[in-house]
C-alpha cells in the first residue's frame, strides 16, 4: 500500500487480487463508517475525488476500479463477477460491513450486492440510478444505441451523444462551451473504446426487474435530479416506494448525476443518511 498526499487529503492506495490473475486497484481515505463508492462504466476510482472531499470527513471512503477499468487488471467480466469482486475486496481490506454509494448503472450493482450480502450492507445511496420502477427495456435500448455509436463513430461521438443526456439543462448552461470541452477532453483522456464498451456490455447483463427491490432490506436513499433523462420525479418516488426502507430526495435543476451538479448538497444528504442509519443501529434488518 502507498500513502499519497493529494489536494483532498491522504489517500491509501493498493491492489487486491480478487481471482487468479485479476487485481483491483483501490483508494481509501477519510474516517468513520465505511462507505464504498461504486463506479459506473463512465468512471474510475479517482473520478470521485472532486465530489466527495467533504464526505471523507464523515466516512471512510473506499473507491476502486472494477476489472477492466482504470488501473485494475484488464479482464473480461460477467455481471456476477463485479458483485463477487466487491465482496472479495472488502474481505481483503478487513471491511465487515459498509454503506454503498452507486451512480447510474452502478445502482444495480449496489442492489445486487445488498441482495447477495444483506448482513454486510448497512445502507445504499443510489445517485441518479439507471433503475426504473417499471422495468429496463428503455434503458437497455439507450445503452445499445451508445454501443452502436461507439463502434461506428468512436469515443468523441459517444461523448457528444452522452453529454446533453447526462447533463441537466441548467448545468449545461452554467458549464457553457468551456465546461463542455473540458469534460470532453477529460473523458477522452480517461477512457479507451475497449474499456467503455466492456463496461456498457456488462451493464446490459444486469436484471432490471423492479420486483427485486422488495428483497433489499437495508435503508436506501434514492437521490435524483428533476431533469434526469432516465428517472423523473414521479419515477424516483415510485422507485423508493418499492424498497421496504427506501426514501427519495429530488434535487431541482439537476440532471442524471446529482453528485456532480450539486456536490455540496449531495454530500450533506449522504452524510446525514449515514449518520441516521448508524444512530438507528440494525433495527429492521
Amino acid at each position: 500500500m502507498i500513502d499519497l498526499t493529494a489536494d483532498d487529503g491522504t489517500i491509501e492506495t493498493g491492489r487486491v487480487e480478487v481471482s487468479p490473475g485479476v487485481e483491483l486497484h483501490y483508494e481509501r481515505r477519510g474516517g468513520g463508517p465505511d462507505l464504498v463508492l461504486v463506479n459506473d462504466f463512465l468512471m474510475e476510482s479517482s473520478s470521485w475525488r472532486p465530489f466527495t472531499s467533504r464526505l471523507q470527513n464523515e466516512c471512510r471512503l473506499l473507491s476502486y476500479d472494477q476489472r477492466g477499468q482504470g488501473e485494475s487488471s484488464r479482464a473480461d467480466a460477467v455481471w456476477a463477477d463485479h458483485v463477487a469482486d466487491l465482496a472479495t475486496l472488502l474481505d481483503a481490506l478487513g471491511v465487515r460491513e459498509a454503506f454503498l454509494l452507486g451512480t447510474s448503472s452502478a445502482a444495480l450493482l449496489c442492489r445486487d450486492f445488498a441482495l447477495a450480502h444483506p448482513k454486510r450492507t448497512r445502507g445504499l445511496i443510489l445517485a441518479g440510478p439507471a433503475l426504473s420502477p417499471f422495468g429496463g427495456r428503455r434503458h437497455r435500448r439507450i445503452v445499445t444505441s451508445w454501443i452502436r455509436t461507439l463502434d461506428g463513430q468512436g469515443l468523441p461521438a459517444l461523448f457528444d451523444q452522452l453529454y446533453p443526456l447526462v447533463s441537466g439543462d441548467y448545468g449545461a448552461e452554467v458549464a457553457g462551451t468551456t465546461g463542455f470541452l473540458g469534460r470532453k477532453q477529460a473523458f477522452l483522456a480517461l477512457h479507451t473504446p475497449e474499456t467503455i464498451r466492456a463496461g456498457m456490455a456488462a451493464s446490459l447483463m444486469a436484471d432490471h426487474d423492479p420486483v427485486l427491490l422488495a428483497g433489499v432490506r437495508c435503508p436506501v436513499l434514492v437521490v435524483a435530479g428533476d431533469d434526469d433523462f432516465i428517472l423523473g420525479v414521479a419515477a424516483a418516488e415510485r422507485l423508493a416506494e418499492l424498497i421496504p426502507r427506501g426514501r427519495a430526495v429530488v434535487f431541482p435543476r439537476t440532471g442524471h448525476l446529482p453528485f456532480v451538479e450539486q456536490p455540496h448538497r449531495f454530500q450533506e444528504e449522504a452524510a446525514a443518511f449515514v449518520a441516521e442509519v448508524v444512530k438507528g443501529g440494525r433495527d429492521g434488518d
